[in-house]
């Protein structure tokens, strides 16, 4: 089976005093479209990882999909490592792939997963979308990567802790546009660092 989980832990310090995912873009919150575009995936089950503000972020993800799975990563100032793990404790057995999205992507393409889908190859334990050599999100994950979510450490995530190459598929530059400061939310899709 395979499952989305959407990243949602962050304190947002860079945007400033709000918390980003509670900025609005196209009429609805940054978290709402994040989990838009996660469910837009071939994915059965939604799980959203939680940290700074939890409360505040636990209630809006309701509001967006009440069939959400919604955990929280106590240890979420250590980085991306604690929100894996915490998503790690949602998978069950039969959940043979993770689709892994962060929630300040607003220009993510909703086909993006599906291209990524398509062109893993038997065998990928990592397949990400990359613009101009940059890895981008979603990151579908399988095998020995899924299997490492459990022991996540730190800010990076499974390939480079366990020295897995990852399958790289060229997207354009949505793959890798976030939502750092204000200003980026003015522009159609940000220039790019």
């Amino acid at each position: 089976m395979r499952v989305a989980i959407l990243l949602a832990a962050g304190a947002s310090r860079r945007f400033g005093a709000p918390n980003k995912l509670f900025a609005r873009i196209g009429g609805e919150t940054l978290l709402a479209r994040a989990i838009r575009i996660a469910r837009a995936t071939p994915a059965r089950r939604l799980i959203v990882v939680t940290g700074a503000q939890n409360l505040r972020v636990s209630a809006e993800v309701r509001r967006a999909d009440r069939r959400a799975i919604i955990l929280h990563a106590a240890g979420y100032r250590e980085g991306l490592g604690a929100s894996l793990r915490a998503a790690s404790g949602a998978l069950r057995p039969i959940d043979r792939e993770a689709l892994v999205f962060l929630a300040d992507m607003p220009w993510l393409a909703e086909d993006q997963a599906r291209h990524l889908l398509r062109r893993a190859a038997q065998g990928d334990d990592i397949v990400r979308p990359a613009y101009r050599g940059r890895p981008g999100h979603p990151v579908l994950l399988r095998g020995a990567a899924l299997a490492s979510l459990e022991t996540a450490r730190g800010d990076q995530g499974p390939g480079r802790a366990l020295g897995l190459r990852a399958r790289m598929v060229p997207a354009d530059r949505r793959c890798v546009a976030d939502v750092d400061r204000p200003g980026a939310l003015t522009r159609r899709v940000p220039r790019l660092r």
